[in-house]
């Protein structure tokens, strides 16, 4: 819907976004909701990950958690991109940017 605040979420290693709506009927003033996952949380931890936390993008990163498998299967290497996909938002005319936000700490249960 025009003027509609959006939320998108990055990672815990990357940004997520604060946009706009710019009501674009040809795609139902809708907007994406994230760029998804590139690995599954099995993939990273229930088979017993041998990446390094640089490989897993995990390094700067602040996280706390109750259970260290959750670090493993939220690890910013388990997201695609999502510079592209607000990028193919923007350029399509679904939403306008208002703020990128990069995170400083995540907590994940």
């Amino acid at each position: 819907m025009r003027g509609q605040p959006v939320i998108i979420p990055g990672s815990m290693g990357a940004p997520s976004y604060l946009l706009v709506g710019l009501g674009n009927e040809d795609w139902c003033c809708s907007a994406s909701h994230g760029a998804g996952r590139s690995r599954s949380r099995f993939d990273l931890s229930r088979r017993g990950n041998q990446e390094s936390e640089a490989e897993l993008g995990l390094t700067g990163v602040d996280c706390v958690t109750l259970r260290e498998e959750r670090r493993i299967e939220e690890a910013p290497a388990a997201y695609k991109p999502i510079a592209p996909v607000i990028d193919a938002q923007v350029s399509a005319g679904l939403v306008q940017v208002v703020a990128r936000m990069r995170p400083i700490l995540t907590f994940k249960a």
